[in-house]
């Protein structure tokens, strides 16, 4: 199983334990923003974009990234995304992921992303980001590719789950790894 199917399984399987009031300022609204893809995707990422877009998972904080147009720039926030972010969605699209980078986030967690895109696959990485209100905030990010029924790279899609601290290792077998630590808020 891959590193995405486990994630989304993990979250999208229970309430998401990720998410507490001191990280969402704004009340988190029921959404009527959805991703539809405008490439097609293959059954499988499809089917996993369906039940991310899906009623309950609406605070899940995740981005789409199209690796067609240049730099790579997020066409899609979540609802949760921006409120975890701080950050409304027109602010956020057209945008390449690393303006919520800053001096604290590390140069190799960086290069590990920027691998994983070159190479058109999964990361994932304890990482430090900062919201628009200048407050930094630690998070297990994963990307993986969506691809089409011809295994066509077509986006990437982003998630990030709130951890209190950043911790050791940067490559978790799986999410439960968050919780091994004692890394989730």
């Amino acid at each position: 199983m891959d590193v995405l199917q486990k994630i989304l399984e993990t979250l999208l399987s229970a309430v998401d334990p990720f998410i507490t009031a001191m990280e969402y300022p704004k009340p988190t609204p029921i959404s009527c923003r959805v991703f539809i893809p405008e490439k097609p995707l293959s059954e499988r990422d499809m089917t996993i974009m369906d039940m991310i877009n899906s009623v309950g998972h609406e605070a899940v904080s995740f981005c789409i990234c199209d690796p067609d147009q240049k730099d790579c720039p997020i066409i899609f926030a979540s609802d949760g995304f921006c409120n975890f972010t701080g950050y409304d969605c027109q602010e956020i699209e057209g945008r390449n992921c690393r303006f919520l980078q800053g001096p604290d986030t590390k140069k190799e967690d960086i290069d590990t992303i920027r691998q994983a895109v070159k190479e058109e696959t999964e990361a994932s990485v304890n990482l430090l980001n900062y919201r628009k209100d200048g407050t930094s905030f630690a998070n297990q990010f994963f990307l993986a590719p969506l691809r089409g029924s011809d295994s066509t790279l077509l986006y990437f899609i982003g998630v990030q789950c709130s951890v209190e601290k950043l911790g050791p290792g940067q490559a978790p077998s799986n999410v439960g790894w968050i919780y091994s630590q004692g890394l989730h808020a």
